[in-house]
Formats: C-alpha cells, structure tokens, sequence
C-alpha cells in the first residue's frame, strides 16, 4: 500500500477502523509466529525424548549387568563364609 492509499483508507473508514484492522493482522502475524514455534517445540521435544529413552534403555540394561555381578559375588562370599567355617 502506498501513502495515498494508507490516507484515503484513513479518510472512508476512520482511524479506530483502520487501526483496528492494523491489529487483527497483527494478532494474526503474532499466532502463526507462535504456531510455528509450537511446531519446532514439538519437534524438539520428540527427538530429546526418543535419546531420553535411548538413555533409560542403557541405564537399566546396566543395572541388570551389576544385579547379576552382585548375585554371583554374593553366592560366592556365601561359599567363602561357608569354608571358612
């Protein structure tokens, strides 16, 4: 839009008008800046819980690993304690 434009607006419609429009376009811009944001979010947030469950996965498969060791370590002080007897 040029200036004249902007003026004959101005002048047909009135300045609460025209600044009323102003701000439904801009309530607009705003919203799809935050849907797009929401978006990337989303995204992010998959990706950070898919290594998330990745890490849980590793975590416990080595707490199985020292459950077991411990289990034989156990067994074999009890066969120690039991010698020694």
């Amino acid at each position: 839009m040029e200036n004249l434009d902007v003026v004959m607006l101005i002048e047909r419609l009135g300045v609460p008008m025209v600044v009323l429009g102003f701000c439904g376009w801009y309530i607009k811009y705003l919203q799809e800046g935050f849907t797009k944001e929401r978006e990337a979010m989303m995204e992010r947030e998959g990706k950070e819980e898919e290594q998330l469950i990745e890490i849980v996965k590793a975590t416990s498969s080595a707490l199985i690993e020292v459950k077991g060791a411990l289990i034989e370590q156990t067994h074999a002080m009890r066969l120690l304690i039991e010698k020694l007897s």
